[in-house]
């Protein structure tokens, strides 16, 4: 009897630079499993809702889901998770049963790879650049991690008091105020698009924030910013986005298939060899 491969894949707009389907087709292969993993762009929101609905008639296992469509995905699943309620998005959905269950690994992806890390708390307050993707998981996992004093500068204020107001204990902050008052913050993290490729850089100076602060920038395109770069210079902890890219997909991958990838670290190296090598 000749089966189907198991069908998985993401969806988003636009897709084409999702390192997704590279990551997973490699856990695929490493469990030998008969299974293909797709990239899907859904356009809009109208066409994202129906592919989605193909997919679950088709029998497939589940959809990755990413920007922009995370809440269009917490709307239409049938059953969602209380960590995906809090956050405000979906971007796991696993079908089963004829249902659409929905859940959020952003936050514990974010708190993962900084504990895989080198990482250590030297300050528990942070700043949160951008109150859209995949902040309100960001926000979360900083308050779950032991971050007292949390801080959200969004270029709409109205949006980071949505936001701050949703997550709770977070102060929203004006866009023009994002890079004051840096004197006892322990981690600046940028959840915005500035400084991707195709995108202007992000205007923020490092210059009051301590030295043994990290600076994260969830951007894998390209994989060092220039705000990277220059926290680099001043020798602060930084982090990328492949890190968290790959601690969110882990359990994205064992919700499918019943099999945890445990090689983390190894997938980051492999994906940042990927992404240097390409043109």
């Amino acid at each position: 009897m000749v089966t189907s491969p198991m069908q998985v894949g993401v969806i988003g707009h636009p897709i084409g630079q999702s390192l997704s389907p590279l990551l997973h087709t490699r856990w695929i292969k490493a469990f030998d499993l008969d299974a293909v993993y797709t990239a899907i762009d859904g356009k809009d929101p109208e066409t994202f809702r129906h592919i989605v609905k193909d997919c679950l008639a088709k029998g497939w296992k589940g959809l990755n889901v990413t920007i922009p469509f995370k809440a269009d995905a917490l709307a239409m699943a049938d059953h969602v998770t209380s960590r995906a309620k809090a956050i405000g998005a979906v971007n796991l959905l696993i079908f089963r049963g004829g249902k659409i269950y929905g859940d959020n690994t952003d936050a514990a992806g974010f708190q993962d790879a900084l504990t895989a890390s080198e990482w250590s708390m030297t300050l528990p307050s942070a700043r949160v650049l951008g109150a859209g993707g995949a902040a309100p998981a960001i926000l979360t996992a900083l308050k779950d991690m032991g971050f007292t004093d949390i801080s959200l500068a969004n270029r709409t204020l109205e949006r980071a008091e949505d936001v701050a107001h949703r997550i709770g204990g977070v102060t929203p902050l004006a866009w023009e105020d994002r890079d004051q008052r840096l004197e006892a913050i322990g981690m600046v993290v940028n959840t915005t698009s500035l400084g991707m490729v195709g995108q202007p850089p992000l205007d923020f100076s490092l210059s009051g924030l301590p030295e043994n602060s990290a600076v994260i920038d969830i951007i894998t395109t390209p994989l060092q910013t220039m705000l990277l770069q220059t926290a680099e210079e001043r020798a602060h902890f930084t982090m990328n986005g492949l890190p968290m890219l790959v601690y969110q997909a882990i359990p994205s991958f064992e919700a499918w298939f019943g099999l945890k990838p445990d090689n983390g670290e190894e997938a980051v190296a492999f994906l940042t060899r990927e992404k240097t090598a390409s043109p």
